[in-house]
């Protein structure tokens, strides 16, 4: 009995780090009390909100003020529009939570999900801890679980639905670039490559992805040019980690992350936007593969059978498509995509 008495008592003063939940706010006057709502009903009570107006044009600052009123929050305004990843990255330098979690202000998430995630984080100190989320389209909801695997850490680019350690993050100088889309994809790769104990919980969803059709991903269609914004990124990516410098395997595995975010802004983002639009996207994917990767023929992940825990979505339509390159004729895939 005494023994017991001792556990929950260790589990309690363990409990009782703080987490810092970084909430970004731009045009959102919507959702936010939703998001800010979901936060403060958490059962783990000793967490911090930081919220940062990043120039909202909206009514969002007069319902941040009466939070912070209550002192519910601590608000952050930018001076000028800093874009998502470095709104983030402002809050995390005046956060004093041990642990950080990143939440966009159009989302929301479970009462017990702090509670969840500080649960397996202090099991075995962790750097960061992953789980999935329920995308929420429209009140039609569907849960994304993820699998125990590296490509977790690399290729399961969102930024939320994570804990993180701030001591790692930090030490590391692992941030966010300026570029206004797919902030995430090179938050994502930096962390990969600090080789981070980490723990995935593949039965656990309970960050709520709201598909807001005003957001920068909700708008996101071929005239946008994904393309060329996951080219930009990967430029940034590669000036700071020179790809010579890699060992092999981590060299594939970026190469490999680097086809399946172009496979997805052209397959996804560029489905029905005509062939001579997708000539275009397809051409400018080519040239810079080409630049970037001269061996990605090479590359063992392009084969189905080597991507183990990998999402099938991505293991199928990677390895069908590459292979078609390979023989030289994806690009009649790509323009019959371009027609539906």
């Amino acid at each position: 009995m005494k023994d017991t008495i001792q556990i929950r008592m260790y589990k309690k003063e363990k409990i009782m780090d703080r987490v810092t939940l970084i909430v970004p706010v731009y045009n959102v006057e919507k959702y936010l009390k939703r998001c800010i709502d979901s936060i403060l009903n958490q059962s783990y009570k000793n967490i911090e909100i930081i919220c940062v107006n990043d120039c909202s044009p909206d009514n969002s600052q007069e319902i941040l003020n009466d939070y912070e009123k209550k002192q519910q929050i601590r608000v952050i305004i930018n001076e000028q529009n800093m874009g998502l990843g470095k709104s983030r990255e402002r809050a995390l330098k005046e956060s004093t939570g041990k642990y950080i979690m990143f939440i966009d202000s159009d989302d929301y998430i479970d009462t017990y999900y702090v509670e969840k995630y500080m649960a397996v984080m202090q099991s075995e100190d962790y750097d960061m801890v992953i789980g999935g989320y329920t995308r929420d389209v429209d009140g039609n909801k569907k849960e994304h679980f993820v699998k125990y695997s590296d490509w977790s850490v690399l290729s399961y680019t969102i930024a939320c639905a994570k804990m993180y350690k701030k001591s790692f993050l930090i030490d590391n100088n692992i941030g966010f670039i300026d570029i206004r889309c797919g902030e995430d994809i090179f938050f994502s790769m930096e962390l990969f490559m600090y080789h981070p104990k980490y723990y995935v919980m593949e039965d656990y969803a309970g960050y709520f992805y709201y598909f807001n059709r005003k957001s920068i991903t909700g708008s996101m269609n071929a005239d946008k040019k994904l393309e060329s914004f996951i080219a930009e990124i990967f430029n940034r990516f590669i000036e700071k980690y020179p790809l010579e410098k890699m060992e092999k395997d981590v060299y594939w595995k970026i190469c490999y992350n680097y086809i399946t975010n172009m496979v997805n802004a052209l397959i996804v983002h560029g489905h029905g936007c005509g062939i001579k639009s997708m000539r275009e996207k397809y051409r400018y994917f080519m040239d810079d593969l080409n630049k970037k990767f001269v061996d990605y023929k090479k590359n063992p992940y392009l084969h189905f059978g080597k991507m183990k825990k990998q999402s099938l979505k991505i293991k199928i339509s990677v390895s069908i498509l590459m292979f078609l390159n390979k023989i030289g004729v994806d690009k009649l895939a790509y323009y019959l995509l371009a027609l539906i």
